[in-house]
Parts: structure tokens; C-alpha cells; sequence
């Protein structure tokens, strides 16, 4: 049993570091900044959720998944962090993707689309959370599985609790601060994603 308590310590600790729920708070903002409340509302939970399915389906077939279309953990780096620049770059230079949300959000619920990428993935179930999620999971028998799963979820509990809190926020900052908050966010958020492209281009290098 202890042996089973300190995995579970182990796995949460691990992916709270990963996924960072207090971190991603200003990236949040950044990417929801200007919508209505119910819309923001909406875009959180569906974005927590994918988050989550997407990591319990890699605890179980994590390993056959990227073994299947022969993937490897530093091409999903590249992946992700082309991703997240492209995302920092639209935020920065007129954010002209979110303002198609925003145009789209009057029409139909597909504005939402939004929770998927970039919030869900790669934000949220990035190649770090799906790298610890395989690892983990290929350690581990069947309840082990279902400890990663139990803190699969209470992780994504805290970053539900987060987005809830940054609607405060973003009443307390106002525009001009949720503006500003949004360019600076998005310069760290360039930084992270050369830094994942780097990290998955020196991956494949020394795998030579």
C-alpha cells in the first residue's frame, strides 16, 4: 500500500509541475481575453476535459499510439512548440485567429473550438504531460493506471478552479490590463515554445 502512495505523490507532483495550473493562468487570459463570460465558462470546461481524456487515453495506450504512426517524443516537442509560436505570434500582431472566434461565437457554438487548440492541446496535454503520463504508466500495473487517472483528475480540478478565479481577474484588470498581461504572456510563451522545438531537435540529433 505505501508502495502505491508514494506513486500516487509521485504521479500528481509530477504532473502538477508539468501541466502548471497557477502558470498558465496569464496564458489563459491571454487567449479568452475580450469573450463573454458564459462563452469563457464554456471554452474552460471543455478544454479541462479534453485535457484529461487526452492523458487517460495515453495512460492505457500510450506507448502502441506513438509506436503506431511512429511518433517519438522529440517530434512531438517540435510539434508542440511550432504550435504554441505560431499562437504567441497571433497574440502578439493582432490575435486575428481569436477575433474569427469571436466573429464565429455569434453565428454558433463552434467558437469553443478554441478549448481544443491551443488550450487543450498543446497548453494543457502538451508532450511533457503525455511524455510523464507513458512513462508512468509503463512502470505500473492496473491499479497503478488507475492512481495516474485519480491524478490525472485532481490536476485538472486545480486548473478548472484556476480559469474560475482569472474571470475575477480579468474584471480587476480591466482591458488595457488583461491587454497588457495578454503581449507579455504571449513573449514567454514564444520563449517556451522555441525552447520544446530546441529540446525536440536536439533529441533527434543525439538519437543519430
Amino acid at each position: 500500500m505505501s508502495d502505491y502512495t508514494s506513486f500516487f505523490f509521485t504521479a500528481l507532483t509530477t504532473l502538477f509541475i508539468i501541466v502548471d495550473p497557477p502558470g498558465n493562468i496569464p496564458t489563459f487570459i491571454a487567449l479568452t481575453e475580450g469573450l463573454e463570460k458564459d462563452l469563457i465558462d464554456r471554452i474552460s470546461k471543455k478544454a479541462t476535459l479534453i485535457a484529461s481524456l487526452i492523458l487517460i487515453v495515453f495512460v492505457f495506450a500510450g506507448w502502441a499510439i506513438m509506436d503506431f504512426f511512429s511518433i517519438s517524443i522529440e517530434g512531438l516537442k517540435i510539434a508542440g512548440g511550432l504550435m504554441l509560436l505560431i499562437i504567441s505570434v497571433d497574440i502578439l500582431f493582432g490575435r486575428k485567429s481569436r477575433e474569427f472566434y469571436e466573429e464565429r461565437s455569434k453565428m454558433s457554438a463552434e467558437a469553443d473550438s478554441i478549448a481544443i487548440f491551443p488550450l487543450a492541446l498543446p497548453l494543457y496535454s502538451g508532450p511533457g504531460a503525455i511524455t510523464a503520463v507513458v512513462v508512468l504508466s509503463s512502470s505500473t500495473d492496473l491499479i497503478g493506471k488507475l492512481l495516474i487517472i485519480l491524478a490525472i483528475a485532481l490536476v485538472y480540478l486545480v486548473v478548472r478552479l484556476t480559469h474560475m478565479y482569472s474571470l475575477t481577474i480579468i474584471r480587476i484588470l480591466g482591458k488595457s490590463g488583461s491587454d497588457i498581461i495578454a503581449r507579455i504572456m504571449a513573449i514567454l510563451l514564444a520563449g517556451i515554445s522555441v525552447e520544446y522545438i530546441f529540446d525536440g531537435i536536439m533529441g533527434k540529433v543525439k538519437s543519430l
